[in-house]
């Protein structure tokens, strides 16, 4: 039994102050944790230990001078100093606290952490994707963490968070593509409402909005909900607001608007240009409504590459409104984000780090003036020229926009309707011979029918679109128009660059402000190179030879070639010679030419020299001849005119498009 212990008064009243002097130190006072660990051997007596820790436990509250004391005993015991702190734990009877930073990854682990291909980390929670590093997604740890503790975490708790979220998606998450509005996977194309639930599917098949979708996009603050699409809606009603009168130009919109819904695919250029109050501005923002809603709509034009790739990168429909100006630099970042390219610029200054955009866009732009003069940009535009609205059909901007909410969900459904059937159509479309856009002119001609139209009405808009272009490169380049007039009575030419040089020079006059004229004849091959195609489709070709240090300089020649025949001119008979479906009834009929006037040399002869191949224009359509074919029958009606059997004529045409026929 043990003895009770008894207070210093108790001793005093039973002892003389000798007996008190002769006490050991140790039952005088009580020792401190640190002359227990020396004066106890721990090595031989286990539960010392644990009565020491159950004394840390309890006494000392400052972690650093509880490890002092555990490192003591280590030393010791060799007693590992994990397993003591996991002991001091459960001796305090109460669980350890916990830091911000620890509580907010708590947060993020019941989010799905992953990384783009870029390796930026980003994180899928509560129905949408977010960049780890963005501003949303802090928001929305602060908020989760104050619902749940009631705590509000401090800035510096939270950027160590997100570094250790970061790290965790990088490396231990799944690599995913994300998408901007528009995507496709495993043949199925997915479009997002931009709402926490919902997108919708289109497939070859059908189309539904649905909330069973993969992670596909990501999300600007920007970007607006879309509604609910509605089907059995009628997509001609979108020219009730759009001031558009031609057949085959309505057309060409209605095509490139539905080809905006098709992913990975380089969109061309939209570019309407005419007189103020033509309603430019007014059908750029309905193609925005329907497209990719946005806060921001139509925007200006940034003044420097970087905000450009930005603001690009943001948006999947950009249109850049009332442009007067169109600099080099702008035409050649234009022309790579419509066909798709990779853009990067420095994280921080304080790093090495990147920041890459891979960008392929539906771009439009529109001004009063015509914008585009480059070759390679024109080969990559649609034009439409717009006349102004007359006074008497003018409605208020109010009034307009109010009537197009109400169809809008309609004729979303319409665009949704068309793309599903023209997903179905387009693996039997087999052209060759295509234009520049050529994903464009496939995916056009699939839309076409699928529209209700025949696909000759779709190749007869978009040449003679090509054609309009032509003629306006011709009649905005100066040096174009010098080569055309110097061949407008010779059948070939052929001199040094330097001679060809100072005779194109006399032939116009160049302002300070033409870029389109080279300043010196060391420039002319570049230029030359530039319209080279544009010359060849108004009948006159060049040649360059290499630079030969023992002749004279750099031979030039110039040759009259025979024109190529326009595909604008295909008939609905030569369309079904060249087998072209028809199916689909409807046509457009009667509608004048789109092409504008250019300066045309009158007295260009086509030569007996067979063009280039590459440079000849052929049909679009091309259909394979079968084997084992008859020669179609030729019936005789009145007058001895001859009716065709052009279902089966097709078969039987030669390498130049003729049959022999034989009259008896």
């Amino acid at each position: 039994m043990k003895t009770p212990k008894t207070g210093l008064d108790d001793f005093l009243l039973n002892h003389t102050v000798a007996d008190f002097r002769n006490l050991p130190v140790h039952q005088i006072r009580k020792l401190t944790i640190q002359e227990e660990i020396k004066s106890t051997n721990l090595e031989t007596s286990p539960d010392e230990i644990t009565r020491i820790l159950k004394r840390i436990a309890k006494e000392i509250g400052s972690e650093t001078e509880k490890d002092l004391y555990l490192k003591q005993i280590k030393e010791q015991t060799g007693t590992a100093m994990t397993s003591m702190r996991e002991d001091i734990q459960g001796f305090d009877g109460k669980e350890k606290k916990k830091s911000q930073a620890e509580l907010l990854i708590e947060i993020a682990g019941q989010h799905i952490l992953f990384h783009d291909d870029t390796k930026e980390g980003c994180v899928y929670a509560d129905g949408i994707v977010l960049k780890i590093h963005s501003g949303a997604y802090k928001r929305l740890l602060s908020k989760k963490l104050w619902d749940d503790k009631g705590i509000a975490p401090n800035s510096d708790s939270i950027n160590q968070a997100l570094n250790i979220i970061e790290a965790m998606a990088v490396h231990n998450g799944k690599l995913i593509k994300l998408h901007n509005r528009i995507a496709e996977k495993d043949g199925v194309f997915y479009y997002d409402l931009c709402d926490a639930l919902n997108a919708v599917r289109i497939t070859p098949s059908s189309w539904e909005v649905t909330f069973d979708y993969p992670i596909l996009f990501k999300r600007y603050s920007h970007q607006q909900r879309q509604v609910i699409p509605k089907k059995e809606g009628d997509i001609q009603r979108l020219f009730n607001f759009i001031n558009v009168k031609d057949e085959r130009h309505r057309l060409l919109i209605l095509v490139y608007l539905i080809s905006c819904f098709v992913p990975g695919i380089p969109h061309p250029i939209f570019h309407p240009w005419g007189d103020q109050g033509a309603g430019k501005t007014s059908m750029f923002e309905f193609f925005k409504e329907l497209v990719d809603p946005s806060k921001l709509g139509v925007f200006i034009t940034p003044r420097n590459p970087e905000e450009l790739v930005q603001a690009l990168d943001h948006h999947y429909l950009c249109l850049f409104d009332n442009i007067s100006s169109f600099p080099d630099w702008l035409s050649d970042l234009f022309s790579q984000a419509c066909t798709g390219g990779g853009f990067s610029k420095r994280k921080l200054y304080s790093d090495d780090d990147d920041i890459i955009y891979q960008i392929q866009r539906c771009i439009g732009i529109n001004g009063i003036n015509l914008l585009v003069s480059r070759a390679d940009m024109m080969d990559r535009t649609i034009l439409l020229h717009m006349d102004r609205i007359e006074p008497s059909m003018r409605k208020e901007k109010k009034v307009i926009m109010q009537e197009f909410a109400e169809v809008k969900p309609y004729i979303l459904g319409c665009i949704f309707e068309t793309l599903s059937k023209a997903m179905a159509i387009y693996p039997t479309i087999k052209l060759s011979n295509l234009p520049r856009m050529a994903d464009f002119m496939t995916w056009g001609v699939a839309i076409t029918q699928a529209l209700g139209y025949q696909a000759d009405d779709f190749i007869s808009a978009y040449q003679s679109n090509i054609e309009a272009q032509n003629s306006e490169i011709i009649n905005s380049n100066t040096l174009a128009q010098a080569v055309l007039m110097f061949m407008q009575d010779k059948e070939t030419w052929e001199g040094t660059v330097r001679q060809a040089y100072e005779e194109l020079e006399k032939l116009v006059t160049v302002s300070k402000d033409d870029k389109t004229f080279p300043k010196h004849s060391n420039k002319l091959r570049n230029h030359l190179n530039r319209i080279k195609a544009n010359l060849m489709d108004y009948g006159v070709k060049f040649t360059l030879a290499d630079f030969n240090n023992h002749s004279r300089g750099c031979f030039l020649s110039f040759q009259k070639v025979a024109k190529g025949c326009s595909v604008s001119s295909v008939s609905s008979v030569t369309a079904k010679i060249l087998g072209i479906p028809t199916e689909y009834p409807r046509s457009i009929h009667g509608v004048s030419s789109a092409v504008s006037s250019v300066l045309e040399p009158s007295k260009i002869k086509p030569t007996e020299h067979a063009e280039h191949p590459e440079h000849q224009k052929q049909p679009f359509w091309k259909e394979e001849k079968k084997e084992n074919e008859e020669i179609p029958e030729i019936e005789f009606i009145e007058d001895g005119i001859c009716q065709w059997k052009l279902d089966t004529l097709v078969n039987n045409l030669d390498s130049k498009g003729r049959v022999d026929i034989c009259f008896g």
